[in-house]
């Protein structure tokens, strides 16, 4: 008896470990129509380790990131995947009635770019970087970074010019960026907006 009401107590949870790609790299990779790169992140196996109450399981993933594990249904969980991943890693935390058939963890892949982008563009990295935003901005430094090009169309002029005269910012363009440099100065740009409280676009 004890061991049938052990069995109705659990419940069997299908989950999915799922790559997606930041908004720095969305901006970079907007041509990725077929969306080769997410196919690429989400082609890889996960370590799961989930915690719920006294009991830790461990398990990995299919390659399409696909687990299946067995929890009790009256205690929340907690996931952690790829624990000593410093780029691929993620929590979760769910309460018992969230806990449905499938569960979903979404990674962003941003770590993983900033590791990148800081290895290909180390420079540049090290110059725009998101923490270099906060300084700049502290010393009164209200900068937006903007591609360099030779043409720029009128609605684009329009708007240079409405956050020239009404955030006092001023625009440094960068000529023929990197993809890198592209997600370097998108993160930069992301900061340094939400300090002068900018909510639209800036060029």
């Amino acid at each position: 008896m004890i061991f049938q009401q052990s069995l109705y107590s659990q419940k069997e949870i299908v989950g999915k470990v799922e790559f997606y790609k930041s908004k720095a790299t969305e901006f970079v990779l907007f041509r990725d129509k077929d969306d080769l790169y997410t196919k690429n992140l989400n082609k890889r196996k996960s370590k799961i380790k989930l915690f719920q109450r006294d009991s830790i399981k461990e398990i990995e993933t299919n390659s399409s990131g696909v687990f299946v594990l067995k929890t009790t249904l009256k205690d929340s969980i907690r996931i952690i995947v790829n624990e000593h991943s410093p780029v691929f890693n993620g929590q979760f935390e769910f309460d018992f009635n969230e806990i449905n058939d499938t569960l979903k963890l979404r990674i962003s892949d941003k770590k993983l770019a900033i590791k990148l982008d800081s290895q290909l563009e180390p420079e540049f990295y090290n110059k725009y970087s998101e923490n270099q935003a906060n300084v700049d901005f502290a010393n009164g430094k209200r900068i937006i970074l903007a591609v360099g090009i030779d043409w720029r169309t009128d609605e684009s002029t329009k708007i240079i010019k409405e956050i020239t005269e009404l955030y006092n910012v001023n625009y440094k363009y960068i000529f023929d960026p990197s993809q890198s440099e592209m997600r370097i100065l998108y993160r930069y740009n992301e900061v340094m907006k939400k300090l002068m409280g900018i909510n639209k676009n800036v060029w």
